[in-house]
């Protein structure tokens, strides 16, 4: 059996070699650090809407992106969603834009309802109807 002080020691190596890993990996620059920070800047300009379609995954779908913002500014905090989804939508990009939905009108609950064809649509729905 290997002395406690050892196993210590090598546990000690071991996650010194993967933070070394990590920091070499982070050192290495893709941008010149002028335009890191000059886009870092538009970022912050951009205010929250700016950031939330631009943001990765949200910027795909900017049409759904904009009507669930659209939503969040108009509807109160009380009444939940309802994303309406044709059933010719595969059930993964359902759960995709259900989840996306749920970031862009957080506090309030989204739900899937039926829908026709391909049509995704997100409609407003009663406060408290959607079982938690």
């Amino acid at each position: 059996m290997i002395p406690i002080r050892s196993r210590r020691l090598l546990a000690a190596l071991l996650a010194g070699a993967g933070l070394g890993a990590l920091v070499a990996g982070a050192a290495r620059q893709d941008l010149p650090l002028s335009d890191s920070l000059s886009m870092a800047a538009r970022f912050w300009r951009a205010g929250p809407r700016g950031r939330l379609l631009n943001a990765p995954g949200i910027a795909r779908d900017a049409a759904f992106a904009a009507d669930a913002l659209r939503a969040a500014a108009t509807w109160p905090l009380q009444a939940d969603a309802v994303l309406s989804v044709g059933p010719l939508v595969a059930p993964e990009a359902r759960e995709r834009l259900r989840r996306k939905a749920a970031y862009l009108l957080a506090p309030r609950h989204v739900s899937i309802g039926p829908g026709i064809g391909t049509e995704v649509t997100l409609v407003r729905g009663p406060a408290g109807d959607v079982e938690r």
